[in-house]
């Protein structure tokens, strides 16, 4: 090899190593971007920013963050995306039909990601629901502990994360709008008198009246049914979101407490069970 060939081949290693430094250089910049970004979101969404004084809660805030922050890191990959193939040579008009080419597979291929992405929108401005709420999506019911463009991610109360694509969503439950209604049904064995126990339950309903996130006394609302052992109650507490839970436990607890000073049975399920002899089942 004569020195002219080596001299063509160190030029070309040396123009591919500045091309690949450049393209690492582009890949560097654009993280630095996308940690710049995350902390402008961070601080404009900050509690102290303007919009707190607006009256936007902190839950809205936490997903519009989460929103802007995919937008803007979609935006910057795209950018990079770009400026790597203007590096390597690609022409405008290349550029052109790799974007038209790009556009054509959104409108084709692609339509599910649009349909997810303004379904997003929409929960969002439409205040479906935010980051921290308590929902039932899909049957799937947690909190939401994030949303994107493309999907909300729910964690029930396994501690399982869900990820659904929030053009799936369907019918959305939430359950942390102002209130929320602690149920809690009692069987009453059949022989206790059910004014008795309406009057029994009243009693102690007006007593649980300083259960900690309670924001109406506890509302006896009558019978519910009449199941094969007990006559079933139903009694309803208004509480705050996210509590119905640990309310629901106290009144049980004390509701037991007081049936059993009263000396008012909660049955076991019973069957009655019909013995046929060998010679009735004959005749």
């Amino acid at each position: 090899m004569d020195t002219g060939t080596n001299l063509t081949l160190s030029a070309l290693l040396l123009q591919a190593a500045m091309l690949l430094l450049r393209i690492a250089g582009i890949v560097i910049v654009c993280a630095i971007l996308i940690k710049l970004s995350k902390k402008l979101t961070k601080a404009f969404f900050g509690k102290r920013s303007a919009l707190s004084r607006t009256g936007l809660n902190e839950q809205k805030r936490i997903t519009l963050k989460s929103i802007v922050d995919n937008l803007a890191k979609y935006l910057i990959y795209f950018l990079g995306l770009f400026a790597i193939l203007k590096m390597l040579g690609v022409s405008d008009s290349s550029l052109v039909v790799v974007t038209s080419a790009f556009s054509v597979a959104i409108g084709l291929g692609a339509q599910g990601v649009v349909t997810d992405m303004l379904a997003g929108f929409f929960a969002l401005f439409e205040d479906q629901f935010a980051v921290g709420d308590l929902v039932t999506i899909q049957n799937i019911t947690g909190t939401v502990e994030g949303i994107s463009l493309r999907s909300t991610r729910v964690r029930d109360a396994k501690g399982a994360v869900h990820i659904i694509p929030n053009g799936s969503l369907g019918i959305v439950t939430n359950m942390s709008k102002e209130y929320i209604n602690a149920i809690v049904d009692i069987g009453i064995s059949y022989e206790a008198d059910t004014d008795r126990v309406k009057d029994i339950l009243t009693d102690e309903l007006q007593k649980a009246a300083d259960i900690p996130d309670l924001l109406e006394a506890p509302a006896f609302s009558g019978i519910l049914s009449l199941d094969d052992s007990a006559v079933t109650y139903r009694i309803v507490a208004k509480c705050k979101v996210k509590t119905s839970m640990s309310v629901e436990m106290e009144l049980r607890r004390r509701i037991k407490n007081r049936l059993d000073k009263e000396g008012i049975e909660i049955p076991f399920p019973q069957r009655t069970i019909h013995i046929i002899s060998q010679s009735e089942s004959s005749k």
